[in-house]
């Protein structure tokens, strides 16, 4: 009784009432529970008892995944850097972000710095809006719509719709519909963003997730033994403003690379999959993790496939799925652009391996 009365209270907080989830029984195979971080920041957190796997969602966090443990070597490894914490800290602050409606920073053809700085911003139907770095989904709490647990997975569903704040960044009514699955032993994030039917002009966007691993993978590995594999065939150079110039050359990771003779800082951009685009980094200690996604559709090329960000030296690397181009807004590259009433659907699936590999 005391279990449910907790769980109750949580899901009313995010307008939920305990009916709406299905938590299996003690020794069902998935579950759903609820938690908080040391910052009393809720969660709700998603296992698969079988394989091993946990994965836990702060709706008010932008809705992120904020943490994906596993059972390795008789342990709970946190895979996510800087995993469930939410501790003021300076530099990155880890673990997987939605970017929405925009990746990257927004930099309007001609901006001129001020004070060293240019503006996140662009220009729409002769107005200009902000636009914050990888955009405001992420910056925004999600509402929960309902989880549940059954006998093939464990699951819950967070919405994002616009409001006035939106409005002054984004002139467009839109729903993003995000939801997790623990199944199988991995991790699946589902989304689907639909354009309101009154929007007077097709909703334009690019979308990513900066999901950030923990270099090692495994505490007390040797980082300079992790791999990196993905079939990509193109890198996207960048120009003077840091965002893809249109110039290109070839760049992939098969066979793998040590990461530690990859610099990624800053960025570096890769598209040009012949399939749907997947990568891997794999830790010496046994343990790996594959990150894949797939779209509804893509925009025409250039599109960023895969965003990589960190190292070795930084603790931490981003395998960041992307569908886009960053300052897309401003030089009208790599956009998704929706009807009113239409949606669009895309998928990541993060799946961590144990050796054999």
């Amino acid at each position: 009784m005391k279990y449910w009365t907790r769980l109750g209270w949580f899901f009313a907080a995010f307008g939920l009432g305990a009916g709406d989830a299905a938590p299996a029984g003690p020794t069902a195979r998935y579950s759903v529970h609820e938690a908080t971080t040391d910052e009393k920041i809720p969660l709700v957190v998603l296992r698969d008892a079988a394989t091993g796997i946990e994965a836990a969602v702060a709706p008010s966090q932008g809705g992120e995944l904020s943490s994906l443990r596993i059972e390795f070597q008789g342990r709970w490894v946190e895979l996510l850097y800087r995993g469930r914490s939410y501790q003021s800290a300076e530099g990155f602050r880890g673990k997987a972000a939605i970017l929405w409606p925009a990746v990257g920073s927004s930099i309007p053809l001609g901006a001129k710095p001020v004070n060293d700085k240019i503006e996140s911003a662009y220009d729409f139907d002769g107005k200009r809006y902000p636009m914050p770095q990888h955009g405001f989904a992420r910056l925004k709490p999600w509402r929960v719509i309902r989880s549940w647990a059954n006998a093939s997975e464990a699951a819950v569903e967070v919405l994002l719709t616009d409001d006035a704040d939106s409005r002054k960044q984004y002139p467009f009514g839109f729903e993003v519909r995000v939801t997790y699955r623990v199944t199988e032993g991995r991790v699946e994030l589902q989304h689907v963003v639909k354009a309101a039917g009154d929007n007077t002009a097709p909703m334009f966007f690019s979308m990513g997730n900066h999901i950030a691993f923990a270099v090692p993978l495994v505490a007390g590995s040797p980082g300079e033994s992790t791999t990196l594999e993905s079939p990509s065939r193109v890198e996207y150079l960048r120009g003077a403003d840091t965002t893809p110039s249109g110039a290109t050359r070839e760049r992939s990771f098969v066979p793998p690379v040590l990461l530690k003779n990859f610099k990624a800082m800053p960025a570096v951009s890769v598209g040009g999959y012949a399939g749907d685009p997947w990568f891997r980094l794999a830790d010496a200690a046994g343990l790996a993790v594959r990150v894949s996604h797939h779209a509804q559709s893509v925009p025409p090329a250039p599109v960023v496939q895969f965003n990589l960000y960190g190292g070795t030296a930084e603790g931490f690397f981003c395998p960041e799925p992307f569908v886009g181009v960053q300052n897309s807004f401003n030089k009208r590259v790599g956009l998704i652009e929706l009807a009113p009433g239409k949606t669009w659907t895309w998928q990541i699936r993060v799946e961590p391996e144990r050796k054999p590999f």
